[in-house]
């Protein structure tokens, strides 16, 4: 696992920029991001992001807050805000919390709670996973459980990372289970499979390229395959 320079204060702000095209004459998505994350010499990270997202010719604005903040040696935990002015197609607005606890060397348990809350449903997740790293390499296995409408569905997620000189790294997640998914501002539940590469590599010391490319069948409704490429600098 790579040093997360825990000894520096570091600011990182950047310009992500995705599109998405659906099968069964659903169109195209268009996502624009702008984020800046700060991390300090204590361990404490935070960080605000700002969206603009099209999709089946809606469009949302969306703003994201965290913050992380180390308990013990051992143990992280975190909150996450989230909230949509316009709200078509995203969550009105939600709340989230996560845990994090190295139980041995090099293996760590995570655990979150999430509240998203839709015009017309609130859906509540659960999630839990193990996470180990050997090397340069991590793995992570974990389950998501969502209820709306009294119903639970379950997704499974596998992540496999790759982590190479001071700061790149690559990551390939993949998922498959059922899921609350909003089609067109109709929230309903669906089948999902799909994975996604995504990556940092740094140019210089201060600037730094951001991609993803990924594939997914949201069960009988569409399959969507996209990509996003940003730009990071750290000051």
């Amino acid at each position: 696992m790579q040093s997360a320079l825990a000894t520096e204060d570091r600011t990182e702000a950047g310009l992500l920029i995705g599109a998405d095209q659906l099968t069964q004459g659903r169109g195209s998505w268009r996502n624009e991001s702008v984020f800046i994350d700060r991390k300090w010499a204590n361990g404490h990270t935070g960080g605000l992001r700002a969206n603009t997202i099209r999709r089946f010719g809606l469009n949302d604005s969306q703003f994201e807050g965290y913050y992380s903040l180390p308990l013990q040696d051992k143990l992280r935990a975190g909150i996450e805000l989230q909230a949509s002015p316009t709200h078509q197609v995203v969550a009105r607005n939600g709340v989230g919390a996560n845990v994090q606890y190295e139980f041995a060397k090099a293996w760590l348990v995570h655990a979150s709670a999430r509240q998203l809350r839709y015009d017309s449903v609130t859906v509540d997740q659960l999630s839990a996973g193990i996470e180990h790293y050997v090397g340069n390499w991590g793995a992570y296995a974990g389950i998501i459980n969502s209820r709306a409408y009294g119903t639970d569905n379950q997704t499974w997620v596998g992540r496999v990372s790759r982590y190479y000189g001071e700061r790149n790294r690559v990551n390939l997640v993949v998922a498959d289970g059922r899921e609350p998914v909003n089609i067109a501002g109709v929230v309903s539940p669906s089948d999902v499979r799909s994975a996604n590469l995504a990556g940092r590599h740094w140019l210089s010391q201060n600037v730094a390229l951001d991609y993803s490319a990924g594939i997914t069948r949201q069960g009988d409704f569409y399959t969507r395959r996209g990509a996003s490429l940003g730009i990071t600098v750290a000051f």
